[in-house]
């Protein structure tokens, strides 16, 4: 067979991806995806603009993607080989899809003759990931002829321009390949023609505007501020909010904490006042951004019959609680400063009634004295540096950091807020720690057995990660849920206790370790630039200092 053809269309294939503003490529190394690997290896080794990174676990690469997009607002590129290795992608896709995260996923194939047939390392890779990705496609790169040549060159375009229109999200190229697999790395990439797309709609008409106006003008509005990776409306949000008056309620993954119209700390109001006090009800509210990670706050605005806007054409309608009446879908920060230049100053105390019951919740809060698992997020929001980023992993981590993390510093706090899973949250974090800055991650030990591969790539690459892992010996969320009570069974199937000796895991990756016991040793432990520090706490005893904080605030605040 002519790899001559192969070869040419390999490049055109990459020169596409390139031209639509692809820079980072993760490879996951294999027999079927060789002429692109080569080829691809080839481009890089000449091109100081392009990242190519090999990890050998294709779920963990995946991931590790995933965390490069995600903190650079970039896509990515995935190759892999074919059969089982492709179906290890799907966990990130999952993520990636329902969190609107841009990866082009590159999965090579066996050709049609050896489908279903018995042959080995084949599997049914035609819209392999279903749903979960945005669009998929197969390309013929070994087809001779200026028609084919033309469409690899297209459909390589498409693919990442789709990925990053809104909503944005993950995409499939499957490439069936027949042997010999060698290109010619002799051979000059062709003449690329370039595809151009122009920007959808960013603002709203005069008339949308003049409505959106009247409907906010004069009221109580409450902003809810949802997790979002982007920086594009953190300013303009601020400034229409302290023009306005109107109190923000910040997810942690909102990055907004630390400002003066931000109320940091509305879930633990929440769990004391589920439907809140009459003078913080609202007239209207404003949503920008994800589903809130506080669960008690969507409990809240599924029982309102009040208008609520969700602005953004990202995540048209990704609202479970159900309240959202009206979505504005259009650009987050066009439509905020078009706002900001249409309302006027606004005097109202309502902003200060949510200040004052802020104040009176962190003057409530416990002195940061002994090291558990709600004063680790406190010492941490003291401890590190400002413009740092924060890796959280799902389950306990990220519903503490919600609660405990009042934003001292700014920072960038990150998370797999789509699917929410523990899988994958090293590799993600690996990936993150690929930007510039300096990088932490948030980590249980129940997370952390399920990704501990991705420590390799931490080691591989000598990549800036510093770990925090909170050893509870197991899943210390279940304790607060109902399965607690079914004490016969619990641990066998909830708790789960690994017994993790986390100092030879560090060992293994070559990382430098400590266990800290006190708040002390965690402030050394953090300006030492210890690689894996081991927070060791008691799953039944953390339950106690949850309830018992609780107690204290309920006692502080009853007067309400």
């Amino acid at each position: 067979m002519d790899n001559q053809t192969l070869t040419l269309n390999v490049h055109r294939l990459i020169s596409g991806l390139v031209a639509q503003g692809v820079r980072y490529f993760v490879v996951s190394p294999g027999s079927r995806s060789t002429p692109i690997a080569l080829i691809l290896a080839e481009r890089v080794k000449k091109s100081p603009t392009l990242q190519l990174y090999v990890d050998v676990d294709e779920r963990s690469a995946a991931f590790f993607a995933l965390g490069i997009a995600k903190t650079q607002q970039v896509p990515v590129v995935l190759l892999c080989t074919s059969g089982t290795a492709a179906a290890e992608y799907l966990p990130a896709i999952a993520e990636a899809n329902l969190s609107h995260v841009p990866l082009v996923l590159l999965t090579t194939d066996r050709p049609l003759e050896l489908t279903d047939i018995g042959a080995p390392q084949a599997i049914e890779q035609t819209d392999l990931y279903g749903k979960q990705v945005k669009k998929a496609w197969r390309l013929a790169l070994q087809t001779p002829g200026s028609t084919n040549a033309a469409f690899v060159s297209f459909q390589s375009q498409r693919s990442v321009v789709v990925a990053l229109t809104t909503p944005q999200g993950p995409v499939h190229l499957n490439l069936p390949l027949r042997k010999p697999l060698l290109p010619d790395l002799n051979v000059a990439p062709p003449q690329l023609k370039s595809l151009r797309v122009a920007p959808a709609k960013k603002e709203l008409t005069t008339a949308e505007l003049s409505r959106l106006k009247q409907e906010l003008s004069g009221k109580r509005v409450l902003i809810i501020a949802g997790p979002e990776e982007t920086q594009t409306y953190r300013t303009v949000l601020l400034t229409l909010s302290q023009q306005c008056h109107w109190p923000i309620l910040a997810d942690n993954l909102a990055n907004l904490r630390g400002t003066n119209t931000v109320i940091a700390h509305y879930d633990l109001l929440l769990r004391l006042f589920p439907n809140l006090p009459t003078t913080l009800q609202p007239d209207v509210i404003l949503r920008v951004g994800g589903t809130p990670v506080s669960a008690r706050l969507v409990q809240w605005l599924a029982k309102q019959t009040l208008p609520v806007y969700l602005i953004g054409a990202q995540r048209q309608l990704a609202d479970y609680s159900y309240a959202t009446t009206e979505v504005v879908a259009a650009d987050e920060a066009t439509v905020l400063t078009q706002l900001t230049a249409n309302l006027p100053q606004q005097a109202s105390d309502y902003l200060v009634r949510w200040q004052q019951y802020e104040r009176r919740l962190v003057a409530s809060l416990p002195p940061v004295v002994e090291l558990n698992e709600m004063t680790l997020i406190q010492q941490l929001d003291r401890s590190l540096p400002a413009n740092s980023h924060l890796f959280i992993s799902n389950s306990m981590p990220i519903r503490d950091v919600d609660d405990f993390y009042s934003g001292r510093q700014m920072r960038e706090l990150v998370c797999n807020r789509g699917a929410n899973g523990i899988d994958g949250v090293v590799s993600t974090a690996a990936g993150m720690a690929t930007s510039p800055g300096q990088h932490y991650l948030l980590i249980g030990d129940l997370a952390l057995f399920h990704d501990m591969n991705g420590l390799m790539m931490v080691r591989r690459y000598q990549l800036p990660l510093k770990i925090i892992v909170i050893n509870n010996n197991g899943g210390g969320i279940f304790s607060f849920l109902p399965q607690a009570q079914a004490k016969a069974h619990f641990e066998l199937l909830f708790g789960t206790p690994q017994n993790l000796d986390l100092k030879q895991v560090a060992t293994l990756y070559q990382l430098s370790y400590q266990r800290v016991k006190t708040l002390a040793e965690l402030r050394q432990a953090l300006a030492n630039q210890v690689q894996f520090i081991e927070v060791l706490s008691n799953r039944r005893t953390n339950v106690e200092q949850h309830q018992a904080l609780l107690r204290r605030l309920r006692s502080a605040l009853q007067d309400d």
